[in-house]
């Protein structure tokens, strides 16, 4: 039967979590689970008992993550889903939920496949982006597709609907923001088709931003351990 596992890692951006549950619930009708992956040290102790009002609904649970960063809170959602398939997206309203509902009628008709939301699609966009940054992360992902002859055109945005499998047969080493190209990469080296699909991404207006221009230089390392 498919259903979701809808991952949402969260540090302290209440008001854009709930505005991207109530998006989401009331545009998808599917079998749906909402995991909650918090951090015991950087979620302030009232935005915990705000979640956990919010958690009146059924479908909404709550867990605190063991590894660091993004990526170790994201490892905690996918050793906690339940359902046929698995989201990963931000609950910072950096990913669009409004695009959610096109991923997942792809998703329904090619189960076996990983749908992939692309800044970069020729219908793609990107808002309030540094223009540095904006070319870099383009320039990355063209010399991605180059080297890892793969047909994706946006290999780090964690932006996706997996089969479960795919991630759960899977061991994965990052914990920061490079997760996101280590956790495409490795399910397509076993067989995995990916699927494109346009969607937006804006810069978080609530909340601190976790990810420095430091981490950008994690995604050269495991580019180049997938190249060699």
């Amino acid at each position: 039967m498919y259903g979701l596992s809808i991952i949402l890692p969260f540090i302290d951006e209440f008001n854009s979590l709930t505005k991207t549950i109530n998006i989401i619930d009331k545009q998808n009708k599917e079998n749906k689970e909402f995991l909650i992956v918090i951090s015991s040290k950087k979620t302030p102790r009232k935005i915990y008992k705000n979640l956990q009002k919010l958690k009146i609904k059924k479908n909404i649970k709550i867990f605190y993550q063991k590894a660091p960063f993004v990526g170790g809170a994201i490892k905690k959602g996918i050793e906690k889903s339940k359902k046929s398939h698995i989201v990963i997206m931000a609950s910072d309203l950096e990913t669009d939920p409004n695009d959610l509902k096109k991923m997942i009628k792809l998703s329904k008709k090619n189960q076996k496949k990983i749908i992939c939301a692309s800044r970069w699609h020729l219908d793609g966009k990107i808002k309030k982006y540094w223009l540095i940054k904006k070319i870099l992360n383009f320039l990355f992902q063209k010399l991605s597709k180059f080297l890892l002859k793969i047909n994706l055109s946006d290999f780090t945005f964690a932006y996706r609907i997996y089969p479960s499998k795919a991630l759960k047969k899977n061991k994965f080493y990052e914990n920061k923001h490079s997760f996101a190209l280590e956790m495409i990469l490795k399910p397509i080296k076993k067989g995995y088709k990916t699927l494109d699909v346009p969607a937006t991404w804006s810069a978080r207006t609530e909340g601190t931003s976790q990810n420095s221009i430091w981490n950008y230089f994690d995604y050269f390392k495991i580019l180049i351990r997938n190249v060699i």
